[in-house]
């Protein structure tokens, strides 16, 4: 069967990613940059330092998700 034989070939290498997979991983991609890009800008509004640092530290959080999104591309 074709369909089967294609479904082995791609468990037997996880190197490749599907199309959909690269899209799904894409749209993560977006959302953690746009998810640390807000928290810039909101820890940059704040004027409670406590609160700005905290903001500023889920901002690293998301930078760090991003940066493993795009280590596992690699």
């Amino acid at each position: 069967m074709p369909g089967q034989e294609n479904q082995q070939q791609m468990t037997s290498d996880r190197s490749l990613l599907s199309d959909k997979e690269l899209h799904y991983l894409k749209d993560f991609m977006s959302w953690e940059l746009l998810a640390m890009k807000k928290c810039a800008d909101l820890a940059n509004r704040c004027q409670d330092p406590e609160i700005q640092s905290l903001i500023r530290e889920t901002g690293k959080k998301h930078l760090s998700h991003y940066q493993q999104l795009l280590g596992h591309l690699h």
